[in-house]
C-alpha cells in the first residue's frame, strides 16, 4: 500500500539534524544539508574551506512519458509492479528512486498535469510516495525542455555519486515524427513531386504500406523517442533532442521502448550515459522489464548488475510462447561505439557501391508490417559482400560494444531471427528519397557518411 506524506516534514527534520551535526563536528569535511531557496529539494553546500561530504548514494529516475496508448501499461508498470519491489529508505545516505510520469486517463486523451515523485520505505516498512514537484496539464513530457527541468532539479535536490534513468514511450528510433504510423501519408504530405515516394524495393519486400495503427491487428501489443498525444498532434523527440534534454552524463540509460536498438540512437547518445539498454524491435506493451524486480537489479547491490537486469529481462520472454515470447534485448557500452563509427566509416567508403545494392530480402530485418527501416547492423554488411577479413574488423568492434545481447527466436511470429548483432541500421537500398534527406543529419550518418 502507497501512502503519502509531507515532503517538507523530512526535510525540515534533516535540515535540523544537518545544522546539529556541523555545530559538533571537528572533522574538515563538514556537510550542510539544507532547502534550496524557492523549491523543495535537499542541496549540498560549502563552507569557506570546509569540503562537502563525498556523495555515497545513487539516484533512480523512472521516466514514464505515457500520454499517449500505452498509459496502462505504464501505469500497471510504476504503480502495481514496482511497489513489490526493493526499495530504499529516506535517510541522508540511502540510494533515491524517483518517478517522472505523465499518463492519460484513457484513450480520450484528456490534458493532465505530470508528477515527479520519491517512493521510498518508511519506518513502519510501508512504502511512501511523496510528489515533489507538479507540472501543468499544458507540459509535454516527452521534450528535451521537460526532461532537461526534470533532471537539472533530481541532481540539485538529490546530489549523489551516480544518476541512472529508465525511459519508457513509445519509440521508432531516429525516423521523423509520425512517419513510422503512416509512412504513406507522410510521403504524400512531404513530397514535392508526385506525392508518393515510397520504397525503392517495396514490391521486392511484398507487403503494401498502411495505417500502423489501424491495420496492424497487434498494435495494441507494442510499444513503438517518446510520444504525447497532444490535441495539435503527436509530439516525438528526435534522438538530437533526446540528448539536448541530458544535462548530465549518467551512469546508465535503459530504454522501454521500441526501436531503440538502431546504432544511429547509441551514437547520439554515446555521450550522454556509460551504459544504454536497447531493443532492436519493437517491446510487448508489458515491457521490457520485470518491475517487481528492477530495483533490486540496480540498487541492492554495491553496483548496478545491469548484465543480469537484461539477462533476467530476456529469460522472462523466452520461457513464453507463441507470440508471447518475442523479444529483442542488448546492453551497450558507449566508450567504444565512436570506435564503431571509424570502422563502419571505412567499410561504407570502401564498398559502396555493393551498399547501394545491398539485397535487402535477405537482410534479416527487425520490422513487422513492411515497416523496412531497422536491419541487423552486422548482416548489412555481409549480405552485401564484404570480404571476410573486414567483416572480422567489423564484428570486433560490434562485440567491443556488446556487453549483453540476446533474441527470441521469432518475433510475433511475423519474422524469424537468425542473426542477431543486437545492433540495427537504416538501410538506404530499401528506404525512400525522403527518409534518405532526413538521416542526412543522423550524427551517425554524419560521422560514416551512409547516405551523401
Amino acid at each position: 500500500m502507497i501512502t503519502s506524506k509531507a515532503f517538507g516534514k523530512v526535510l525540515a527534520a534533516a535540515a535540523v539534524l544537518a545544522a546539529a551535526i556541523s555545530l559538533s563536528s571537528c572533522d574538515k569535511r563538514d556537510p550542510d544539508i539544507g532547502i534550496k531557496p524557492g523549491e523543495e529539494g535537499i542541496d549540498q553546500r560549502y563552507h569557506g574551506s570546509r569540503e562537502g561530504m563525498p556523495e555515497t548514494r545513487r539516484v533512480l529516475l523512472f521516466y514514464e512519458c505515457g500520454f499517449n496508448s500505452l498509459y496502462d501499461d505504464l501505469a500497471k508498470n510504476m504503480d502495481e509492479d514496482l511497489p513489490q519491489g526493493y526499495f530504499p529508505g529516506s535517510g541522508r545516505n540511502d540510494d533515491v528512486v524517483l518517478i517522472y510520469s505523465k499518463t492519460a486517463l484513457n484513450l480520450n486523451y484528456k490534458s493532465v498535469p505530470s508528477y515527479l515523485r520519491r517512493v521510498y520505505k518508511g519506518a513502519d516498512g510501508e512504502l511512501v510516495s511523496d510528489t515533489l514537484k507538479t507540472y501543468s496539464s499544458n507540459v509535454v513530457a516527452s521534450s528535451a525542455a521537460t526532461m532537461r527541468d526534470v533532471l537539472t532539479y533530481v541532481k540539485s535536490a538529490f546530489p549523489a555519486k551516480g544518476y541512472g534513468m529508465v525511459f519508457s514511450s513509445h519509440g521508432s528510433g531516429w525516423m521523423p515524427a509520425g512517419y513510422f504510423n503512416n509512412p504513406s501519408q507522410f510521403e504524400a504530405s512531404h513530397s514535392k513531386s508526385d506525392g508518393r515516394r515510397m520504397s525503392r524495393q517495396r514490391r521486392a519486400l511484398g507487403v503494401p504500406e498502411g495505417d500502423m495503427e489501424t491495420d496492424d491487428p497487434y498494435a495494441g501489443m507494442v510499444r513503438s523517442l517518446g510520444q504525447d498525444k497532444m490535441s495539435y498532434g503527436d509530439v516525438e523527440m528526435t534522438v538530437t533532442e533526446f540528448a539536448e534534454g541530458i544535462p548530465f552524463h549518467l551512469d546508465y540509460l535503459l530504454f522501454d521502448m521500441c526501436f531503440g536498438g538502431g546504432v544511429e540512437v547509441a551514437y547520439g547518445l554515446k555521450d550522454k550515459a556509460d551504459y544504454l539498454g536497447v531493443s532492436p524491435a519493437e517491446v510487448l506493451a508489458e515491457g521490457t522489464f520485470d518491475y517487481t524486480t528492477i530495483t533490486e537489479f540496480l540498487l541492492k547491490g554495491s553496483s548496478p548488475d545491469l548484465a543480469g537486469l537484461f539477462r533476467n529481462s530476456f529469460e522472462r520472454y523466452n520461457r513464453q510462447s507463441g507470440i508471447n515470447r518475442s523479444a529483442t534485448v542488448t546492453l551497450l557500452r558507449t566508450d567504444k561505439i565512436g570506435d564503431l563509427a571509424s570502422v563502419c566509416r571505412q567499410l561504407i567508403s570502401s564498398y559502396s557501391d555493393a551498399l547501394a545494392n545491398s539485397p535487402a530480402s535477405q537482410i534479416q530485418g527487425y520490422f513487422r508490417r513492411n515497416r523496412h527501416y531497422f536491419y541487423d547492423l552486422e548482416d548489412i554488411f555481409a549480405k552485401s559482400g564484404i570480404p571476410e577479413e573486414d567483416m572480422r574488423v567489423l564484428r570486433n568492434a560490434i562485440d567491443a560494444c556488446v556487453v549483453y545481447k540476446a533474441a527470441t527466436p521469432s518475433f510475433m511470429n511475423d519474422f524469424d531471427i537468425v542473426t542477431y548483432s543486437g545492433m540495427s541500421m537504416y538501410l538506404p537500398a530499401a528506404g525512400t528519397d525522403l527518409l534518405d534527406s532526413y538521416y542526412k543529419n543522423e550524427p551517425w550518418n554524419v560521422a560514416v557518411e551512409l547516405v551523401k
